[in-house]
């Protein structure tokens, strides 16, 4: 066998080698460019979209977003996408008009990184409708990569108002664990004090997330940035999920009945103050018997 170490023939031989690899392996590149950004970009959307948008499946609390990246400018997409409440208060037009379209329901900032809205717009560009064409500058990332929307969720089974109500208000508990509802959110047609002031009155919910459809996947995915690590290991189960979608449908916007919960208070209010009237005078008419007797 010949050796052509460090002759002008093997540095030759080398060269063409490599090449030869470099062109042989350019095609693979080329078709693998896209598909990794594509598929970190999907589960992005799975676990932060999902519940409020679908890619072809129709709206539900937010738009569908299929063919949006034709619709709207690159750099407007990934800004939205990081920054959303910066952009509402900024009276952007665009950002006020789905706002308004979508009956006040805010995006709210899900700390999304540049380099994840980057992601997430390419794989919201790979499912654009047939035929739409991307802004002008902006590429489609990969050959003919069109993964599949995701398949949107199934549905809810029949809830129960009376089940709901229990799990908001703590009186049942979830079955993963998770917080009870009446912490944080208030509901108008529960008497007061209806619960807590950290999170939003959910008084509208079901008509704003659009029905037990709607209302339902924001339960299942909880995308919210302060209620991600509370049910991050404590999911609502479907049924749960119904319940409260059913709970908030039926008792959404009846204002409590005052009466009941006044009349209560004032008897409970009267009942308290006797006690300690009793508990301060009642051996008052004894010791001055006992001095009258004394003397």
């Amino acid at each position: 066998m010949v050796d052509l170490r460090g002759s002008k023939l093997g540095t030759g031989v080398l060269t063409v080698s490599l090449v030869l690899l470099i062109i042989a392996a350019r095609p693979l590149s080329i078709f693998a460019q896209g598909e990794p950004a594509v598929a970190r970009g999907r589960a992005i959307f799975q676990g932060k979209c999902a519940p409020c948008h679908t890619v072809g499946g129709g709206d539900l609390a937010g738009p569908d977003l299929r063919g949006v990246t034709a619709r709207r400018d690159a750099a407007w997409l990934d800004r939205f996408i990081r920054e959303p409440d910066v952009m509402i208060q900024a009276k952007d037009p665009i950002a006020l008009k789905m706002l308004d379209k979508y009956s006040g329901l805010a995006i709210p900032n899900l700390g999304i990184t540049e380099s994840d809205a980057t992601l997430l717009r390419a794989y919201l560009a790979s499912s654009a409708a047939p035929g739409a064409a991307a802004p002008a500058g902006q590429a489609m990332p990969g050959p003919s990569v069109q993964p599949a929307a995701p398949a949107p969720s199934a549905p809810l089974p029949p809830g129960d108002p009376a089940a709901g109500r229990a799990l908001f208000t703590g009186r049942k508990l979830f079955q993963n664990r998770g917080a009870q509802c009446f912490a944080c959110h208030t509901v108008a047609s529960i008497a007061p004090p209806n619960g807590g002031s950290l999170g939003p009155d959910l008084t509208g919910s079901f008509k704003k997330y659009g029905g037990a459809q709607g209302l339902g996947a924001v339960l299942a995915g909880v995308p919210f940035p302060t209620m991600v690590p509370v049910y991050h290991l404590h999911a609502l189960t479907p049924q749960e999920q119904a319940d409260l979608a059913a709970f908030l449908g039926a008792a959404g916007g009846i204002p409590a009945p005052m009466t009941l919960f006044v009349a209560t208070l004032a008897v409970w209010g009267m009942g308290g103050l006797y006690l300690i009237l009793y508990a301060i005078w009642s051996g008052r008419l004894g010791r001055v018997r006992a001095s009258l007797q004394a003397r």
